[in-house]
């Protein structure tokens, strides 16, 4: 009689253990906590990938060349400074060589950047060659803001730079001139600066006053072009044939027009608009605080877009799991866990099926692909646990409005938040609406 009793209280526990809908949502969150684990993998995975894109991106430029920043032209006149100093109770002059740095009053610079897209693997990184026209008009050099005559010059040891931050990037001698005259270009590094790059020597006396230096360059780079407005007046106009460049740096172009062509864009920078002046005496200063210019990117990102996507990941689950767990309460059904475990698996691995097919088709149509895949799989299995087709199209329809409304975000970055905010709102409110009825004691 006993034993009969305690069989009859086991087979109670076991039919509440079943039949529990309190158990049941424990049971749920607790899957849901154990998928986090390969959701973290699976975002591991993506970053690794974009991590392998950048190295990729590091191979090819560092044989092509590196982004390139332009600072110049601008005139560096050696002078003797004389100083004197004490030394054994008698009075000497020290003679010291210095460099006095002088920067034009109008510098125009035109290029015509020709990108193109070069391949390592399954990855594309961008790179450009470009045509830079530049005109560089100085006025009369005022050596007495620095306090120097024109006896202390060396007249013939005076030379022009331009930096630029890969001197590979230079495909073909320079063709530049002072007042008409042919120059010839040397490599140049200043320990000081660390600038790096051409230099033209002149020599001139001190009578010179108004001078132009003008001429051409071709320079290979990648992604990055800047220049630093060194002209008391800096004009500058690009154009080329990438068609959505991010315009970057301290200044954003005043004209700017893009299409399916490629883009056009112009700036003209004052010298009120810039942190420093026109000659400096020994020393120069930071000039890369000052670069602006452009960035020829891949128009798709599709690393930083799974990225994203990942994110909302735990909202999926979680969503995806109430919709199931509901339908299984107003049908009666029994879910098993280990079938909410397979559902949670698949709603996981669909990020990984994103991420491998957004590297070889872009990531617009590697998400419809995916979604679809995982959609379709996952309304097979339903039609196995819902008895009528009625309930297996409603959560296929749940499910598909989910991606439909995590893309809707990834694509909408400006508006995010809002979207996201109003879309777990009336999820929310339908939950709320559709669960009114359920008496949650008796369950």
């Amino acid at each position: 009689m006993e034993t009969n009793t305690n069989l009859s209280l086991l087979d109670k526990f076991q039919d509440w253990i079943s039949r529990s809908t309190s158990l049941k949502l424990v049971i749920i969150g607790f899957i849901i906590l154990i998928l986090l684990i390969p959701q973290a993998l699976t975002t591991d995975l993506i970053i690794e990938r974009q991590i392998r894109l950048e190295e990729a991106e590091n191979e090819v430029t560092g044989k092509w060349s590196r982004s390139q920043t332009v600072i110049g032209p601008y005139l560096a006149l050696p002078y003797h400074y004389y100083r004197e100093v004490q030394s054994n109770g008698e009075n000497k002059i020290i003679k010291e060589l210095k460099t006095a740095y002088f920067l034009p009053d109008l510098l125009d610079i035109t290029g015509d950047l020709h990108a193109e897209s070069l391949h390592r693997g399954i990855f594309d990184v961008v790179v450009y060659q470009s045509d830079i026209q530049l005109k560089a008009d100085f006025g009369s050099i005022a050596l007495e803001k620095l306090d120097i005559t024109a006896e202390q010059v060396l007249w013939d040891q005076a030379s022009f730079l331009i930096s630029v931050s890969d001197l590979r990037g230079i495909g073909e001698n320079p063709e530049l001139t002072l007042n008409n005259t042919p120059l010839i270009s040397e490599p140049f590094t200043d320990s000081q600066t660390y600038l790096k790059g051409l230099q033209f020597p002149v020599s001139f006396d001190s009578a010179s006053k108004d001078f132009t230096f003008s001429g051409k360059i071709k320079l290979k780079g990648s992604k990055d072009f800047h220049i630093v407005p060194l002209g008391k007046t800096t004009e500058l106009k690009l154009t080329g044939n990438w068609p959505n460049p991010s315009f970057q740096g301290e200044f954003l172009p005043e004209e700017r027009s893009m299409d399916d062509e490629g883009f056009q864009s112009n700036w003209k920078i004052l010298h009120f608009n810039r942190p420093f002046g026109q000659e400096f005496n020994g020393t120069l200063p930071n000039f890369h605080d000052s670069a602006f210019g452009l960035s020829l990117k891949m128009p798709v990102d599709q690393y930083q877009q799974s990225i994203r996507t990942s994110k909302y990941s735990i909202l999926i689950i979680v969503l995806s799991f109430l919709a199931l767990f509901l339908m299984e309460i107003f049908t009666k059904s029994r879910v098993h866990p280990l079938q909410y475990i397979l559902i949670g698996f698949a709603l996981v691995l669909y990020y990984t099926l994103l991420i491998a097919l957004s590297e070889q088709l872009g990531f617009s149509l590697a998400y419809l692909m995916a979604s679809l895949a995982t959609v379709g799989l996952l309304a097979l299995y339903a039609k196995s646990l819902f008895s009528q087709l009625k309930i297996t199209g409603i959560f296929t329809g749940i499910l598909s409005l989910f991606y439909i409304f995590i893309f809707v975000i990834i694509k909408q970055q400006d508006y995010a938040l809002l979207i996201g905010s109003i879309g777990l709102f009336v999820a929310l409110a339908a939950t709320m609406f559709i669960s009114r009825k359920i008496d949650w004691y008796k369950s």
